[in-house]
């Protein structure tokens, strides 16, 4: 059974496995809730990043409870040397049992983290009052992506996704754990490069943080403690056979299922989104973002 624990100001969940999993919360207190919203960060971030831009008296006003995780691997969250997509589904219904989220609630996953809001949709639909994704990870090997469709997804990303996923394909997990330990760490060339190759409404987005703001403190805060582990074992993930196809979701899960995307954005391409929006369309209610 998990246990809520506190350590040097931070907040966890210890799971059953003995694992820890850090969370924060913002919003009302859980009795005054009348919705609750675990976050899933993305790749190279963190629990810090949380909902960007929301603020507690917005989430009071609609009696929100959000609770952002580190995934396993990032921030102060332990990693999880056998971590699946199932196992990851695992742990966030034992965090949102042990932090009493209700019989249901709310997922949000930016980038890779609506890969596993994907897994959760799949294995624990009947937990999830609903499913937000932005700009979300997808499997690029789906069965039902043709090598055309394929094509045009990968053309549209900048040369640092191609390089990660490329990567990915055709690499054994150690040596990716090597490629996150060494070479991508907050301040190196790495997140540089991403900056500057970013869209620009990203780049401009950025622009509010400032050098010194919170995205750095996210990505140091993601990156540091477990020296990346977290983002090999995610590239490992997102490159795998997922174990379900966009349809496999539709069948069993009945809730609303939220995608935004933005048309420029080419870390995620909006071909992904428009090819799964084309197969499942009875799921997913697709919003697209044009500058």
């Amino acid at each position: 059974m998990a246990v809520l624990e506190e350590l040097g100001g931070l907040k966890y969940v210890r799971l059953a496995s003995g694992r820890r999993i850090c969370y924060k919360e913002q919003g009302v207190r859980r009795e005054e809730a009348k919705r609750q919203l675990m976050v899933l960060h993305g790749l190279g971030s963190s629990r810090l990043a949380s909902m960007p831009g929301v603020s507690d008296t917005l989430l009071k006003a609609y009696g929100v409870k959000i609770v952002a995780i580190d995934r396993p691997g990032y921030g102060r969250s332990d990693c999880d040397t056998e971590q699946t997509f199932k196992s990851s589904v695992q742990d966030i219904e034992e965090v949102a049992d042990a932090l009493s989220m209700g019989d249901k609630f709310w997922l949000l996953g930016y980038s890779c983290g609506g890969a596993f809001c994907w897994a959760c949709a799949r294995y624990i639909p009947h937990r999830l009052a609903g499913v937000c994704l932005w700009a979300p990870a997808g499997n690029y090997y789906w069965k039902g992506i043709s090598d055309e469709e394929r094509s045009a997804m990968w053309k549209d990303l900048v040369s640092s996704n191609k390089f990660i996923f490329g990567l990915g394909r055709r690499t054994p997990s150690w040596i990716l754990r090597l490629y996150t330990q060494h070479f991508v760490r907050p301040g190196s060339n790495w997140f540089k490069r991403l900056e500057h190759t970013l869209s620009a409404p990203d780049r401009q987005h950025l622009l509010i943080y400032g050098p010194d703001g919170s995205l750095i403190r996210d990505n140091t805060e993601s990156m540091t403690w477990n020296k990346g582990f977290g983002m090999s074992k995610d590239i490992e993930l997102l490159k795998s056979d997922w174990g379900f196809e966009p349809e496999d979701v539709a069948g069993v899960y009945k809730g609303p299922f939220h995608i935004w995307q933005g048309v420029e954005d080419n870390l995620i391409p909006v071909g992904l989104q428009r090819w799964v929006k084309s197969v499942v369309p009875e799921l997913v209610d697709l919003y697209e973002k044009i500058t």
